[in-house]
């Protein structure tokens, strides 16, 4: 084996490596107190504006979800227009009618639910036109229909052609 002088070396060596390892360690430690808090700070500085973002995009979501519910009420505020004035013009057992006129809400469509804020508009033209000499009644409906929420106005304008021959 090692002669006893070599071996007593190796330890010093490795005891005097740890004493510098230890002091190192300590010194390290004292040199970086209070970087533990400056990690802190900017980890919820940095989660706080993530979890912003998140509320704003889940505000946002939601707002146009509003929009798109009351803009298919509205279609369908205007899509009644439109359904009135065509019993109008095409009633049931007689021949079509003439239509000129503008309509608006009906006494009950108030009443119907989920178009208590809405309301439409509805107008209609016919025009007789003769083409490759037969006689046509041209019919044009155009309504628009709005729904309100929280001083937002949703629209919608919807249109029908419609031709018949005399």
């Amino acid at each position: 084996m090692f002669p006893m002088s070599l071996s007593k070396s190796i330890k010093n060596t490795h005891a005097v490596q740890s004493l510098r390892y230890r002091n190192n360690r300590l010194r390290s430690a004292q040199h970086q107190h209070g970087s533990m808090i400056v990690m802190a700070l900017f980890a919820i500085i940095v989660l706080t504006l993530l979890a912003g973002t998140l509320v704003n995009m889940i505000s946002t979501s939601s707002n146009s979800i509003l929009y798109e519910v009351y803009g298919v009420r509205a279609k369908n505020a205007a899509q009644v227009g439109i359904q009135e004035l065509a019993m109008a013009s095409f009633p049931l057992g007689t021949g079509p009618q003439q239509c000129n006129q503008v309509i608006a809400n009906s006494a009950t469509f108030g009443s119907i639910a989920g178009f208590q804020a809405c309301e439409f508009s509805a107008r209609c033209t016919t025009t007789d036109i003769n083409f490759n000499g037969e006689d046509y009644r041209y019919y044009r409906f155009s309504s628009s229909g709005s729904c309100g929420f929280n001083g937002i106005v949703v629209s919608r304008t919807l249109s029908v052609d419609a031709m018949q021959e005399n």
